[in-house]
């Protein structure tokens, strides 16, 4: 007579393919891409994910800097290249300091944070950071500075004093 109860190796792979299944399944919930204005909008507890952001537009983010709904954004480059042009209002912290500033963001908390850099890296990193920290209201502009400057939209821009 045959055992019919499943070997531990069966075992094994069926709970591979279970959490396999539940990861994929989980990162494709949320189709950033068909959000609506509405959706994008800085709303507490608006994320669907307590490991990622949500993200921006550059255009909805410039009507934001206009209202009083404005969120914290936090320009995560060096401060070489935010001197070069920034998101006007942005506040710099370079990502690699952000765990040592979280204190200083913690004021900020319900305002939220939209976290740019020059292509995303840096960003996800620094959204990592906040979230894991306890930060809900968190967003990530959608394109960085690239889709910022190619969208041509204002810069503020640092100048030293000179002599």
């Amino acid at each position: 007579m045959t055992d019919a109860r499943p070997s531990w190796k069966s075992i094994l792979v069926m709970v591979g393919v279970v959490i396999g299944v539940g990861c994929s399944v989980a990162e494709d919930t949320v189709d950033r891409s068909a959000m609506s204005d509405e959706a994008s909008r800085p709303v507490a507890g608006a994320r669907s994910d307590a490991t990622t952001s949500q993200s921006m537009k550059p255009l909805d983010l410039m009507a934001y800097l206009e209202s009083d709904e404005r969120p914290v954004v936090l320009d995560v480059r060096s401060p070489e290249e935010y001197a070069e042009g920034h998101v006007p209002g942005a506040v710099n912290v370079p990502y690699d300091q952000i765990s040592a500033r979280l204190d200083s963001l913690e004021a900020y908390r319900d305002r939220g944070f939209v976290v740019y850099c020059r292509t995303g890296r840096r960003a996800g990193i620094a959204e990592t950071v906040l979230i894991e920290a306890g930060f809900e209201r968190v967003w990530d502009l959608e394109g960085h500075m690239v889709a910022w400057r190619e969208q041509d939209l204002p810069l503020t821009v640092t100048t030293a004093d000179c002599c």
